[in-house]
């Protein structure tokens, strides 16, 4: 946990879960992919007892910025912030009564701040890299309350990973990701709670089940071998 003052945006998982968000989003990315993404890139800093709460200070950060705040991440930084547990968590790390206090007042204003509404939505920035993705499924459920998307993704013209999302209306997350260009992939949903995904042999999945990175209910998904 690199953290070098009191204020929210002064430690590294914070600056690099907001870079991240932000490089994504300048490329032309929506808020909600660019959201998505991040939680499967830092997912350790998330997970982790020490670097999660900066983490999801960012993501809110980014989000009210970008005027896409999630309700169930603003819910999450409120509970952290009337919680107590980011001060019990500085003063466990060793900070002085001073830096707690300090701290308490900067979380309060930051609560403050993403309570209301930005009123003007951040503009994109140049982007720094070529981030490109090539779309390979895109499927409504049958009961339209969120879509099922596989793509392919670019940077600089080389080719990362192909990543499956699932999305509401309020948000969504990483279902599974692959690496391998070029691979065929298909999907049909069965009814709208299980979806069937067919792609060619020698496929290995990493699949994302983590319920932290959902913000409705779970699709079973279930993989073939085509």
């Amino acid at each position: 946990m690199g953290v070098w003052g009191v204020n929210i945006e002064d430690s590294d998982s914070f600056a690099d879960v907001y870079d991240g968000f932000f490089d994504i989003y300048n490329n032309g990315a929506s808020p909600e992919y660019a959201s998505s993404e991040v939680k499967e890139s830092f997912s350790e800093y998330f997970n982790d007892y020490e670097d999660s709460n900066n983490s999801w200070f960012a993501l809110a950060y980014a989000q009210w910025e970008t005027k896409s705040l999630e309700q169930c991440v603003y819910e999450k930084v409120l509970f952290i912030i009337k919680s107590g547990s980011d001060l019990k968590l500085r003063k466990e790390l060793g900070a002085s009564k001073d830096d707690i206090q300090n701290r308490k007042i900067a979380l309060n204003s930051f609560l403050a701040e993403i309570s209301c509404e930005k009123k003007t939505k951040k503009r994109r920035q140049k982007p720094k890299h070529d981030f490109r993705v090539n779309k390979l499924v895109e499927l409504v459920a049958p009961d339209n309350q969120k879509v099922f998307t596989v793509t392919e993704e670019f940077s600089d013209g080389k080719y990362i990973h192909t990543s499956a999302l699932m999305m509401w209306g309020s948000g969504g997350g990483s279902v599974f990701y692959f690496s391998k260009e070029g691979a065929q992939v298909s999907a049909e949903w069965k009814d709208s709670q299980k979806l069937a995904v067919t792609t060619e042999k020698g496929i290995e999945f990493s699949k994302k089940d983590d319920s932290a990175f959902y913000c409705g209910d779970k699709v079973e998904v279930t993989y073939l071998c085509g």
